[in-house]
């Protein structure tokens, strides 16, 4: 997948293509182009970045045991929780994982450093199409988000 017309600035990434970092099931973290993360079994890696509880925070980060796979589900919110509940649901879904990857795209020249997001939810659905899902509305995403 590329998107046409963005002059890149990150070495070795051709203009318009996107790479995916994941965190591999033993800590490791690797970072391949798009095509060569269809090979990576995405909902049985560890989640890219980590949300934390703190006191007097607005919203509600837990765990939903989902019931496709059998394992625990990390949310961020109760919207996140009923995303994972909808995902749990569709009899489609063979696998589900929280906050999966990162995908990095090039930067436009001036930009600095290279813009990259942490979708949500992705969830794999058997023989279809797998799912990646963001559960935030698009006017409350910032621009790109660190590493943490």
């Amino acid at each position: 997948m590329t998107v046409a017309g963005v002059p890149g600035e990150v070495p070795g990434q051709a203009p318009g293509e996107f790479e995916v970092e994941y965190t591999a099931e033993d800590g490791a973290r690797l970072r391949v182009p798009l095509a060569d993360a269809a090979m990576v079994r995405l909902t049985e890696i560890q989640p890219s970045r980590r949300f934390r509880a703190r006191k007097g925070q607005r919203h509600l980060p837990g765990r939903w045991r989902s019931a496709t796979d059998g394992r625990h589900v990390g949310c961020e919110s109760w919207l996140e929780r009923d995303q994972a509940m909808w995902l749990d649901w569709d009899k489609a879904v063979t696998g589900i994982d929280s906050q999966p990857f990162r995908l990095w795209w090039a930067a436009a020249p001036g930009e600095g450093r290279p813009p990259s997001h942490v979708p949500d939810y992705f969830a794999e659905r058997g023989g279809g199409s797998p799912l990646v899902v963001d559960c935030r509305p698009a006017d409350r995403r910032g621009h790109a988000e660190v590493l943490r």
